[in-house]
């Protein structure tokens, strides 16, 4: 079905956290497609959770702008995982998120692109109310931006 987008699609962010490999794939008009999987896990119960396609909020994002188009807790394995990826603007070199267990966790950046996870269902509601992030800027600048759809 995404055969074309995929051919020329790049990838922007691929990476292992613990247990926890992620990929993000993008292309034109922004097609994006992202995977997260257990690498650890046994073949029996590998699984993975991902998106593929052309988010409706693919516009133009402003150069500080930030998009989210994963925002959520999913489940690998009977292992929940909590995740945000997406796209961010040009003037976007950084992006954190403080946990509950307040330990920053910091985002790849990469391409037009982020993303970063953490074990647990601790984004569970994140895409009904949105979730603080802080994002740096090229010129050094930060601030607190609340990522959503």
């Amino acid at each position: 079905m995404y055969s074309t987008e995929l051919s020329t699609a790049e990838v922007a962010i691929a990476e292992r956290r613990g247990a926890w490999v992620t990929v993000v794939l993008s292309g034109p008009d922004g097609f994006e497609a992202t995977c997260t999987t257990d690498a650890t896990a046994p073949w029996f119960r590998k699984g993975m959770i991902g998106s593929i396609g052309n988010p409706s909020n693919a516009t133009a994002l402003p150069a500080r702008g930030i998009v989210a188009t994963q925002l959520g807790t999913g489940t690998i394995a009977d292992k929940p995982i909590s995740i945000a990826s997406g796209r961010v603007g040009t003037d976007v070199v950084a992006v954190s998120y403080t946990s509950a267990a307040n330990e920053e966790v910091l985002a790849t950046v990469a391409k037009g692109q982020f993303a970063f996870w953490l074990p647990g269902n601790e984004m569970q509601n994140a895409s009904n109310q949105g979730l603080p992030v802080n994002v740096t800027y090229t010129n050094g600048t930060t601030e607190t931006q609340l990522l959503n759809f």
